[in-house]
């Protein structure tokens, strides 16, 4: 007869497992799942193609989107921080993958505004510089007006003029480069302790298996 009485309604992977403890019930006894989940998981995305970037007249957020040359689409939303320097500025960045859903964030990107003046019409227009190492864009064409609300209702919807308040529709147009590696870390294992009313020591439960 057993000195140690199972727990309630234990998982049918650990049957036989309890059925063995119960036989010698030792001093503390330790049960590992098989199951072992990896040290962590990296994602990555590089990807190339022409991006449209609207941003409000305050300079304070943006949006864009990026259709990369294997038809990725990638949707690009900004914050922008002003600093000292009135030409530049840094902005904390968020990418969602069209495919999957995956959100990654980079943070302190620099953003640079300079003026550009058509030699043509020797109008100047502000463009605008992202330079990181995991995102670059910079504006090689400028829309403004009817071919701007239909490239914002095409590309970036146009909900995205009520969410950035846009009162003059202007679009920066520019290849764009993705390059972003994270890594995930997996917490480690945890030990849960097993209630035996009829044991003298613990029964310890050691798993590996994100599903425990």
């Amino acid at each position: 007869m057993s000195c140690c009485s199972a727990p309630e309604a234990p998982r049918s992977r650990f049957r036989s497992v309890f059925s063995e403890m119960m036989a010698t019930c030792p001093e503390t006894t330790t049960i590992s799942s098989r199951h072992h989940r990896p040290r962590g998981i990296v994602s990555s995305i590089v990807a190339n193609g022409i991006a449209r970037l609207v941003i409000n007249e305050e300079r304070q957020i943006f949006a864009a989107s990026l259709v990369a040359a294997n038809d990725e689409n990638f949707a690009i939303n900004g914050v922008i921080r002003h600093t000292e320097e009135p030409s530049t500025s840094v902005a904390d960045i968020s990418v969602t993958e069209g495919d999957t859903g995956y959100l990654y964030r980079i943070l302190d990107v620099p953003i640079e505004f300079f003026t550009f003046t058509n030699p043509i019409t020797k109008i100047s227009y502000h463009h605008l510089r992202l330079n990181h190492h995991a995102i670059k864009f910079e504006t090689k064409e400028l829309l403004i007006g009817d071919r701007a609300e239909i490239e914002i209702q095409q590309q970036l919807g146009a909900q995205i003029v009520k969410k950035l308040n846009l009162t003059i529709p202007v679009v920066h147009v520019g290849q764009m480069s993705l390059k972003i590696v994270t890594s995930q870390k997996i917490e480690p294992g945890y030990r849960r302790e097993s209630i035996c009313e009829s044991c003298t020591h613990p029964i310890v439960e050691q798993s590996e298996d994100f599903l425990v």
